[in-house]
């Protein structure tokens, strides 16, 4: 379940830092831009599901749909944490630009957490456990590094 959880962050964190032009949309299109990749990931898993009961030659019964989609709709409420920023944040007249940069940071700390929270669950303490921490923040920091890199409309390696 962590591994979602962290896969979900990664893919919101890189749509919100690629895209451009914060200031100019209204509170519903970022919205809709942090929900996007999370409702995408969803749908993904959601039609794994029959593609691999075909592989199979197995039957989906709508038991098995309705138990898959009450699975993996969990995962939705990853959405709730940046949306709930972003609502707080912008009814105290934060700019969209720095929304963004809180909800940003915010998805760097979380690999980091859930890198402990797995940590600790493996019964890891000391440095091992620092570790793991570390490991998760470097994951958040990477994909903030590579998203810069590959923003679209910048040249980061032009003479």
């Amino acid at each position: 379940m962590i591994d979602r959880i962290v896969v979900m962050t990664i893919s919101w964190m890189s749509a919100l830092i690629i895209y451009d032009g914060w200031d100019v949309l209204r509170f519903i299109d970022v919205a809709a831009i942090i929900l996007g990749p999370i409702a995408a990931i969803f749908a993904a898993r959601l039609r794994r599901h029959p593609h691999r009961a075909c592989q199979t030659r197995a039957r989906p019964y709508q038991a098995g749909r309705v138990a898959l989609i009450a699975d993996e709709s969990q995962f939705l409420l990853l959405a709730l944490p940046p949306l709930a920023l972003l609502a707080v944040l912008a009814a105290l007249g934060v700019s969209y630009a720095r929304v963004i940069q809180v909800i940003i940071g915010v998805g760097i700390a979380s690999p980091g957490f859930w890198g402990g929270l797995a940590g600790h669950r493996a019964g890891l303490t000391g440095l091992r456990l620092v570790l793991c921490v570390a490991g998760g923040l470097g994951l958040g920091a990477l994909t903030l590094l590579l998203a810069a890199i590959l923003q679209p409309g910048t040249k980061p390696f032009a003479p």
